[in-house]
């Protein structure tokens, strides 16, 4: 067939002659561009490479090439059918989607398309029913190897992800909630980052969105209630103007959020004494925040971008916790005591600011992209914890907290072609500052002052390259960390530290027939956060006391994974080896055993494996959606005093039904399960299966969405856990009141997004914030 139709084009440009640039675009059926389609130029009639090009995001492509008589493009995408037409400048391509038959029942091949990257996978959301489904929440807890809500997602093997729009880094947990599902191109989910990416992340989810043409005014506002054992509201508007080369814009978010908190907690602890501590907590939590963002971009010329972004976050009410604990104690099974305890806590949130400042340019072929941040914020709160005890009497003690954080930061990279492929180099500069300080004066011993000052200063190179026989990257970053640990204002030397840490990273990723396959490697570091280097004292209760660890080492890992993409099935496979593994520990009040101080500590080493697969088929108006995989571990405790093996492995499975029904309809139909198994140094003892269901309608070509939804249907949200320890096992079982019905109002005027191109530097540094 093939030849038929080259023979076809031949006799059809035999006496013709083309100029040296060759341009057009690549559509599907509906009109809409087809970005990063494959498009490839031949000389004929030997059918000679002569050079090749990826549509953009509105589908156009650009080629150049010696002039000759007779051309032949090749223009394919996957889910589409390739097609080879002449070599015609200025031509519109048309594509037709590609048709697969499974099981005599027929599949369309539509996308979301999966495809490889350096480090991971793009999953296309444009065109497709993704596109329709609400907000970049919705998008994200719909994509395989993403689990996750509101804001805060982890991808499969890896842990919390970062999450960027546009190559900038979300700080606000909201602005997916802000963005328009529609508005998103695609999303890319890299699992194994390379050397630009600070040594401390693990995993990044990459949210590209569509560029829209136009100038003018242009805004979008929603509104949510939400109903269960508590009311909630979310309330959001963002503007936009453009004019020319001037981009302005501001958004303003409000929420005020309850939440629920019921649990069963059982503590044994095995000393001179058997205790046995069996508690029920009861409580809730009352936030709110009020946000907002302006910005603006300059389009200098037509290579160069400058910008400023300026985001406070305020709470304009104090954020509340106010839990109460009954507990019954036991001491060599006889009833030694009852209690009834109250901790309330309010905590005044100190405007939170951050200004962004950046250039993004092209000289020649250099690329450089240099971002500056500052950053500074705090928190003040007030606690007071009432027991009211049986045998001892009543007590109240009261505490105080004060924390302050600084930023200074700043990051350059530059990027220029080297043979077939790109080298990129760059430097990223941190200065922070942390202030921590507890006061209890009931207690003796639980006052303290704290304070952490750190830099560190990385450099980075990358190299990207094709070839005959596949895609290769390798790249290396250097970090220099030092931290001094301040007590009282004084130099704790054994506390303090300096970290000179090479991270090298490698990938390899080819195609063999239709399937796409990537195998990396990459070497990351866990940093302990502020808050797990503390030695401030928090009290809980008579029997129990939180506490950091000032001698945490980071915690270095190697891993090693395998992906692989067939038509509209998903694998992966990744060994992640943690040495200095950072876990929680329980130890025992040195001045009083039967106390116990729940802390962390590092471990040798601890392996893992993790697996999964998943398929995403079409059946007319259904979009099936199924993944599985499996966690395992290997971790003995017997050379830390505690005769048990913590290798169960644990399985997960999800199963998103979406169907595009006529009308603009949508109705969304999202299981999700996990078993029981070893997390750490945790056993999780009860299964979860957790159930959402909603319904949304558009109006007034999409500009009006309304969405109705019911969040864990069955109320089986909850997080259970077990730590056995020397002397210790604690038993935690926690309900939350996540299931509530839902009414989501969003409107869309001129939508558009800003062209913001600013890059966070010292991401890690805001992260352990």
């Amino acid at each position: 067939m093939r030849n038929i139709i080259v023979s076809m084009i031949l006799l059809f440009i035999g006496q013709m002659s083309w100029a040296q640039t060759i341009t057009g675009v690549v559509k599907d059926t509906a009109n809409s561009p087809i970005s990063y389609a494959t498009v490839v130029l031949y000389s004929l009639p030997d059918t000679t490479y002569v050079s090749g090009a990826i549509t953009n995001r509105e589908g156009q492509f650009k080629l150049t090439a010696v002039e000759s008589k007779q051309l032949l493009l090749q223009v394919s995408s996957i889910g589409y059918k390739t097609r080879y037409l002449p070599a015609i400048t200025d031509q519109t391509i048309v594509l037709e989607q590609d048709v697969v038959s499974i099981d005599e029942v027929v599949v369309k091949g539509t996308r979301p398309i999966s495809r490889l990257i350096s480090g991971g996978v793009q999953i296309n959301v444009a065109n497709t029913v993704l596109s329709g489904i609400g907000t970049g929440n919705d998008v994200l807890k719909r994509i395989p190897m993403i689990t996750g809500d509101n804001g805060r997602f982890k991808v499969f093997g890896r842990g919390d992800a970062r999450v960027y729009i546009n190559n900038r880094e979300v700080r606000d947990p909201s602005e997916l909630d802000k963005l328009n599902s529609a508005d998103i191109e695609r999303v890319e989910v890299i699992s194994d980052p390379g050397a630009r990416y600070d040594a401390t992340v693990a995993a990044v989810i990459n949210i590209q969105t569509a560029q829209k043409p136009g100038e003018g005014f242009s805004f979008n506002a929603r509104s949510s209630f939400y109903t269960g054992e508590n009311n909630d509201y979310i309330n959001q508007i963002s503007t936009n103007y453009r004019k020319e080369g001037l981009d302005v814009f501001a958004n303003l978010y409000y929420s005020n959020i309850s939440s629920l908190l019921k649990g069963d907690i059982s503590q044994i602890v095995d000393v001179d004494t058997l205790w046995c501590q069996n508690s029920y907590t009861n409580g809730g939590m009352r936030s709110n925040a009020l946000n907002g963002t302006v910005g603006v971009n300059y389009e200098i010329s037509e290579n160069h971008y400058i910008g400023l972004r300026y985001d406070i976050k305020t709470s304009p009410q104090k954020n509340t916790k106010d839990i109460y604990l009954t507990s019954d104690i036991y001491a060599d099974g006889v009833l030694y005591d009852k209690w009834k305890n109250r901790e309330l806590k309010r905590t005044a949130n100190r405007p939170v600011s951050q200004v962004n400042l950046y250039y993004a340019g092209q000289l020649g072929n250099l690329s450089v992209d240099f971002n500056a941040d500052y950053y500074c914020g705090g928190t003040d709160t007030e606690g007071m914890h009432v027991e009211m005890s049986e045998e001892f009497g009543e007590r109240t003690l009261y505490s105080a907290s004060h924390i302050d954080n600084s930023l200074l930061a700043g990051k350059l990279q530059l990027a220029y072609p080297i043979g077939k492929g790109k080298l990129s180099v760059g430097s990223e500069y941190v200065d922070i500052s942390r202030n921590d300080e507890y006061s209890n004066k009931d207690l003796p011993g639980f006052t303290s002052k704290v304070n952490v000052d750190e830099t560190n200063l990385a450099l980075f190179t990358e190299y990207k390259v094709l070839t005959n026989i596949g895609n290769f990257s390798i790249g290396l970053r250097y970090e220099d960390a030092n931290y001094d640990y301040l007590v009282d204002d004084e130099v704790a030397d054994d506390k303090s530290r300096h970290y000179r840490q090479w991270f090298p990273n490698a990938s390899y990723a080819t195609k063999i027939d239709k399937v796409e396959l990537q195998l990396s490697y990459t070497s990351k570091v866990v940093r302990p956060s502020y808050r797990e280097l503390s030695g401030n004292l928090a009290y809980g209760n008579r029997f129990m006391i939180e506490t950091g660890y000032p001698f945490l080492k980071p915690t270095v890992r190697q891993d090693l994974s395998l992906m692989i993409v067939w038509k509209i099935v998903q694998a992966s496979v990744r060994y992640v080896h943690q040495k200095n593994a950072i876990v929680t520990w329980i130890d025992r009040f040195e001045s009083d055993p039967k106390v116990s101080v729940l802390t962390s500590r590092n471990l040798h080493e601890l392996p893992k494996l993790a697996a999964m697969i998943a398929i995403a088929p079409t059946f007319g108006i259904w979009k099936p959606q199924l993944s599985c995989g499996i966690h395992k571990q290997w971790l003995d405790l017997t050379s830390y005093g505690i005769n048990v093996r913590l290798d169960k492995p644990s399985f997960f499975g999800s199963f998103n039904n979406t169907f595009d029904l006529s009308g603009n309809f949508m109705i969304n139909l999202d299981a999700a399960y996990n078993s029981k198994g070893h997390l750490s140094t945790s056993y999780i003892y009860k299964d979860s299966f957790l159930v959402d269901c909603s319904i949304s309608k558009s109006f007034f070509d999409k500009s009006l969405q309304v969405k109705l939804a019911i969040s864990d249907i069955f109320n089986q949200n909850r997080a259970v856990n077990e730590i056995m320890m020397p002397q210790t096992d604690l038993k935690n079982l926690y309900h939350f009141d996540n299931r509530a019905l839902s009414f989501t109002v969003r409107y869309y005027f001129n939508s558009a997004r800003s062209k913001y191109k600013g890059d966070a530097a010292g991401a890690d540094a805001l992260n352990r914030f």
